[in-house]
């Protein structure tokens, strides 16, 4: 048979958790009833950062890291592996880019 102090202990240990369960059964339900973003405008957004800007942004680097090389601006050693670090960057991203990101 369970007691109220029983009872009692288990509303003190557990009542917010069950109660913060709650609030999000229910309002989970009305955010997709209203029809609110649930995320596929963040995926597009970082499926296009991954897609076009970040190798693009790579692309440039690489330029400018051969024009200071060219310039005896930047260290041979210090070009090849900011180089090859850069391609290693922006394949990796268009690379991850290509398997496609979705909400749902």
């Amino acid at each position: 048979m369970v007691t109220s102090e029983t009872q009692t202990s288990f509303v003190k240990k557990h009542g917010l958790s069950v109660f913060c369960g709650l609030l999000y059964m229910v309002f989970s339900g009305f955010a997709c009833a209203a029809g609110v973003d649930t995320g596929s405008s963040s995926m597009t957004s970082l499926q296009t950062w991954l897609d076009t800007w970040i190798p693009l942004a790579a692309t440039i680097l690489i330029v400018v890291t051969a024009i200071g090389w060219m310039a005896h601006m930047v260290q041979m050693t210090t070009a090849v592996r900011l180089g090859l670090g850069l391609i290693v960057i922006g394949s990796a991203s268009y690379l991850v880019s290509l398997f496609g990101l979705t909400s749902a």
